[in-house]
Parts: structure tokens; C-alpha cells; sequence
């Protein structure tokens, strides 16, 4: 993205810039809280703060974080941190997905789908689950796949599932912050 900014401006030129501020994308009040957090490429930079937060905190609750990109080797942004978090107990979990390191493509909410059982449970005992990145594709693609995880963990109907959902929202505890 930056090539494709600076291609287009002279030196010296001023890029406008602004600030989308976002008041309810942050950790739940109670540390204990567990959060479920999904964030391809760029959208990792919150849960990385929110990391760093729980970090310094002696009383934490279980993190959970779904990364996805392109490329193992180039795109795994913060990787040596995400791994520091994890040997230090911050981070409880985390599971990556990178679309063109193989013929098929994986993506985050195909992750979600390997682990449905277990997000779901995390949800039923009162996780916050935090969306952050392309509002185009990737979030619409991971609110459907949360739909499926809990019609069918939860035993639902659709119209059952669409309201637990509408509830995670209501309560706070289904955040994004997409763009």
C-alpha cells in the first residue's frame, strides 16, 4: 500500500489523513473474561494492544487469536511476540492460517470451523469475541462461519442462531471494528 501511495504524490505533498475512533473495541472491564480474537493481516494491530494490556496484568483471562495472511514467511506479522505471549501464558492459543503457502487456500473462518466445539464452548462461557479487518469480505465471511459454529454446536435453528448472535451484539461481547 505505501509503493501505491508514494507513486502517486510528489515529495513534500500532504496526505490527509483521519481518525475512525471505535469507543466499544476494547478488553471487557472484568480481566477474567475470555476474548476470541480474529484479525487477518493488518487487523491484528488491536489484538496486539489488547495483548500488551493483558501482559501487564496479573489476573488475565484466556486469549484466544485467529491470524491469517498470504505468506508464512513474509506476512506473519509480530510472530516472534505472538510466540513470547504464548510461552508466557498471555496468549492461551493461536491458530494461523495462510491462504498461498499451499494449492488450497485457508482462511481464518475455515480455522474457526476446525476448532467450532471449542469457540462455541468459549462463547457459552461468556467469551467476547472481537472481529478486526476487511469489512468486505473477511468479516462478512466470519460472521456467516460464526452463524454456522452456533447453529450447529449450540443445536439451533437459524432463526435461533441469528438472535444468539444478535444478543452477543447487544451484550457487548461481538465487537468489530472493520474497514
Amino acid at each position: 500500500m505505501l509503493n501505491l501511495l508514494s507513486d502517486r504524490i510528489e515529495d513534500g505533498e500532504t496526505v490527509p489523513v483521519y481518525i475512525d475512533k471505535n469507543p466499544n473495541f476494547k478488553l471487557p472491564a472484568d480481566e477474567h473474561t475470555p476474548v476470541i480474537m480474529v484479525g487477518p493481516g493488518t487487523g491484528i494491530a488491536p489484538f496486539r494492544a489488547f495483548m500488551q494490556e493483558r501482559a501487564l496484568s496479573s489476573v488475565r483471562g484466556k486469549n484466544w487469536l485467529f491470524f491469517g495472511d498470504q505468506h508464512f514467511t513474509t506476512d506473519f506479522l509480530y510472530q516472534i511476540e505472538w510466540q513470547k505471549l504464548l510461552k508466557d501464558k498471555v496468549l492461551t492459543r493461536m491458530d494461523v492460517a495462510f491462504s498461498r503457502d499451499t494449492d488450497q487456500k485457508a482462511y481464518v473462518q475455515h480455522k474457526m470451523l476446525q476448532h467450532a466445539k471449542e469457540l462455541f464452548g468459549w462463547l457459552e462461557d461468556g467469551a467476547c469475541f472481537y472481529v478486526c479487518g476487511d469489512m468486505q469480505r473477511m468479516a462478512k465471511d466470519v460472521n456467516t462461519t460464526l452463524h454456522n459454529i452456533v447453529k450447529k454446536e449450540g443445536g439451533l435453528s437459524d432463526d435461533a442462531a441469528k438472535e444468539y448472535i444478535r444478543n452477543l451484539h447487544k451484550q457487548k461481547r461481538y465487537q468489530e471494528d472493520v474497514y
